[in-house]
């Protein structure tokens, strides 16, 4: 045997740290698969005990290299799916579009980034898990499987399992619909016990852990193999077990399907199938053992059979993994759900893995919960004062008529619109993606009407694009509002309210506009007879401005601002109608 020697750590630090810096021409094919070929290396040290000798903050530098990120709200709508590229080809993008014209983000990609930077030490928190999730749901089918990309891709237990434990390591589980992923999940438990990767398919090693180990993470197991076991389970768990156990074959090893050979990879799969549902007791340890060393590459890694000569980082990873479960002396201990360590903190590994897991993403969790709470009160409190501005204007209008509208509304038409100042900071902060250089010209100007206009010079209240105004803007406001809000709320938005979003602004934002600028014109003889805001000179600051030649220069920026901003606007619209039919 190769391994009869016993387990040789030292040579196997030396080959993943080789594969960690530079991989062999044999995996220029797997190019595209860069991020989980680095994921099996560096878990494999993890396990080793040995990433103490890589650096930690370079690869995870490297690894969010490969996040993709929309450009704004409206990327969100599009189908694409904001995770992880697999690769640099992954991001190349086409002559016409910022979106990648072949291969894009995926699930798998974005499982092995999320696994690794969690394993450096990466706060998860700081990942922009709002576009990834709303985006992964996407993917999700109508039967609960996923696609691992957003167009034209095969559908199966992996992605599901991906799913989950993206959404696990997050702790927000907004981005799936765990039931659905449930429901196809037993549909394609096999009549022999074991999992099939679709519905129908034969049962095989690796469908049965992203089966079990997603129905784990999801919380629809228990951990206890008595409670497993009883009829309330949502799976055959004795049927599950048979099968399992029937897959040890007599030269120790563990076969992915009846009546093939042995293979390294399956000690993992099949094992960690075993651990999870609590009846690894049941297994031949040492035979496993003995198995798996034989396996061992003098090099350094594992092969898949026997009398294999070159090792693979594939084998070898799920070779450290396999023994990790046998609790082999020097190897740290496995989260089997998720297929990371545990990181060494003493008597924190008397606790379950998974229990772990939940406590270190625990805070994370909290504040991304706490950010989709305020925003959505936030939407939800702006929607109101924009509501009672309408339902204002509309009522005076036609009891008293547009002279006394200005009146009506004047309270919460300012504590409305003033409130969107909360928008740049939620820029500045981070707390939404839209650019602040977007953000502050349309809220500025908008505070420029309602207070340096309107509030400033009372004597063009009474005029007649005052209602048009406070109508095209309340009308705007309460749909996009409401937009944002359930988006917060649900996750997602109706298909007649994004319609709604991108289409009324064709008519309210002309009109909108149109009473700005009017109004800013008319209030400019008041402005300039009543000398408000002048500062004149000498002073001791030796600085004069007058407030008339500003309102001037404002106007002179809606000119040029506002068919540039329709045409941006026409442009989302067409891009957002369109993405949303084929997502």
């Amino acid at each position: 045997m190769k391994g009869s020697s016993g387990f040789d750590r030292e040579r196997h630090i030396a080959f993943l740290e080789m594969m960690l810096e530079e991989l062999p021409e044999e995996y220029a094919t797997q190019e595209i698969n860069r991020l989980t070929l680095a994921y099996f290396a560096v878990s494999g040290l993890a396990i080793l005990r040995a990433l103490d000798r890589v650096d930690k903050d370079q690869i995870a530098r490297w690894v969010l290299s490969f996040q993709s990120h929309p450009r704004d709200n409206f990327d969100l709508d599009n189908g694409q799916f904001f995770g992880f590229s697999g690769s640099r080809t992954s991001q190349f993008f086409s002559h016409n579009s910022e979106i990648s014209s072949h291969n894009v983000s995926n699930l798998a990609s974005t499982y092995s980034a999320l696994a690794i930077l969690k394993m450096v030490g990466y706060d998860l928190s700081d990942i922009d898990s709002e576009a990834l999730l709303i985006s992964m749901r996407k993917l999700q089918q109508s039967d609960g499987s996923f696609m691992p990309i957003c167009f034209g891709a095969e559908r199966d237990l992996r992605f599901v399992y991906c799913a989950a434990a993206i959404s696990f390591m997050l702790n927000n589980w907004t981005g799936m619909d765990k039931e659905k992923a449930k429901e196809y999940i037993l549909k394609c438990q096999s009549y022999d016990g074991g999992f099939g990767l679709v519905p129908g398919a034969e049962s095989h090693g690796g469908a049965a852990y992203c089966a079990v180990a997603a129905l784990q993470l999801m919380g629809f197991l228990e951990s206890d193999i008595s409670s497993i076991s009883a009829v309330s389970s949502p799976v055959d768990v004795p049927l599950l077990i048979e099968w399992s156990l029937q897959r040890q074959a007599t030269d120790g090893g563990f076969q992915g399907r009846a009546n093939k050979p042995s293979d390294t990879c399956y000690a993992f799969w099949v094992g960690g199938v075993l651990k999870i549902l609590g009846a690894h007791k049941f297994l031949d340890s040492d035979a496993i053992r003995n198995f798996l060393l034989s396996c061992q590459s003098p090099y350094g890694g594992f092969t898949k059979f026997p009398n294999d000569r070159i090792p693979d980082i594939y084998h070898s990873y799920y070779g450290f993994a396999a023994l990790s479960l046998l609790d082999e002396q020097g190897l740290d201990p496995l989260c089997v759900e998720l297929g990371i360590t545990i990181s060494d903190r003493g008597d924190i590994y008397d606790l379950d893995p998974v229990l772990i897991s939940i406590l270190e993403i625990a805070m994370a969790g909290f504040l991304s919960t706490l950010k989709r709470v305020y925003l959505s009160v936030y939407n939800w409190t702006v929607f109101v004062g924009w509501f009672q501005v309408l339902y204002f204007a509309l009522k005076t209008l036609s009891e008293s008529g547009h002279t006394a509208v200005y009146d009506a509304v004047e309270k919460p038409l300012q504590l409305a619109q003033t409130a969107a100042v909360l928008e740049i900071l939620h820029g500045l902060v981070g707390l939404v993606r839209s650019p602040v250089s977007a953000t502050l010209p349309q809220i500025g100007s908008r505070l420029f009407v309602t207070w340096g206009i309107l509030w400033s010079f009372p004597e063009i209240r009474t005029h007649i694009l005052v209602s048009s105004l406070v109508i095209s803007w309340s009308l705007t406001e309460i749909i996009r509002y409401s937009f944002f809000g359930m988006k917060e709320a649900l996750g997602f938005a109706p298909s007649w309210l994004l319609w709604l979003r991108y289409s009324t602004f064709l008519l309210l934002y002309p009109t909108g506009i149109t009473s700005e600028i009017g109004l800013i014109y008319l209030g400019l003889p008041y402005i300039k007879a009543s000398d408000k805001y002048c500062i004149r000179m000498p002073n001791k600051w030796n600085f004069s401005f007058d407030y008339f030649y500003t309102s001037i220069l404002v106007l002179g920026i809606y000119a040029p601002g506002s068919p540039h901003m329709y045409t941006y606007m026409l442009g989302q619209r067409k891009k957002a109608l369109a993405k949303s039919k084929t997502a």
